[in-house]
């Protein structure tokens, strides 16, 4: 797969930083940034972070910059195969997951976690954050997902020249069965279903994040997830005439004030509203 090369760092638009390594159980190496609080004082929670597919950490520099403005600690970092981390093909989610995890651990190890811990991805970063925090829900306080993909049909049938063949018997498995063999990987269609993971997120609350123009993870199908998500408290934004990789570039404050609003109320215990009168 192609590696997009790093160009920018946090420094450039003011904020500190420092070079962040760690290694996944599976022995790959990771490569990030860790981006302090920008706020004087208490800080409001640690973010683990991390983007698309084919891209690095750049990508989703902007969505730490404001959450460490807002007195939140980042840690954002390249997924397996990606930036500087090592390589590894795209699992669609499954060894992606292994890498928020070995994050986690990384803070935890440096005594840098402080609570809420949360989980935020984009894309491909979304399904591994959803992934993983299904298997560290004891540990994590909340996920955010910013446009996951929801299965292998969204994978091949968009953007692809497969998608015209999409809906022939077979089609996709035989896809998924040549990139097994390019790959070395041993893939199944059920593997890349995120419904039966969101169905067993039931102690971390979850943000899903939509553009209502998303081609590819496409917002009725994000809605589908949120349904099934099997968490109490749970919440989904839609963010107006956004594609795929608009949701945070289009209208940004609409972004942000979600994201704050949701890690608010998460602070918060989730209150009632309050009725009028």
């Amino acid at each position: 797969q192609v590696r997009k090369s790093l160009t920018e760092n946090p420094q450039a638009d003011g904020f500190r930083y420092e070079p962040a390594a760690f290694v996944c159980a599976d022995g790959v190496s990771l490569k990030g940034w860790w981006m302090p609080s920008a706020q004087k004082g208490k800080v409001q929670g640690t973010v683990i972070l991390s983007h698309g597919v084919f891209k690095n950490r750049e990508q989703v520099l902007p969505r730490a910059e404001f959450l460490a403005k807002a007195g939140y600690q980042v840690l954002l970092f390249d997924l397996r195969g990606c930036g500087e981390s090592g390589d590894s093909p795209v699992s669609g989610g499954l060894l992606e997951a292994k890498d928020f995890e070995a994050a986690y651990d990384y803070l935890d190890k440096t005594k840098r976690l402080k609570k809420p811990v949360v989980f935020f991805g984009f894309s491909l970063g979304a399904i591994a954050a959803l992934r993983a925090g299904e298997a560290e829900g004891d540990k994590i306080q909340a996920i955010i997902a910013d446009s996951p993909l929801p299965n292998l049909r969204s994978y091949v049938s968009r953007r692809t020249a497969g998608g015209v063949f999409s809906d022939f018997p077979g089609f996709l498995n035989r896809c998924l069965t040549a990139y097994n063999a390019l790959t070395g990987l041993s893939l199944t269609e059920g593997d890349l279903d995120l419904a039966p993971v969101v169905a067993k997120i039931d102690q971390a609350p979850v943000l899903y994040i939509t553009g209502q123009k998303d081609d590819l993870a496409r917002p009725e199908e994000v809605r589908r997830l949120f349904n099934l998500t099997a968490a109490k408290h749970r919440r989904l934004d839609y963010i107006p005439d956004a594609g795929h990789e608009e949701t945070f570039s289009l209208y940004p404050v609409v972004y942000e004030r979600g994201v704050f609003e949701f890690l608010d109320d998460l602070k918060a215990g989730f209150p009632q509203p309050k009725l009028p009168g």
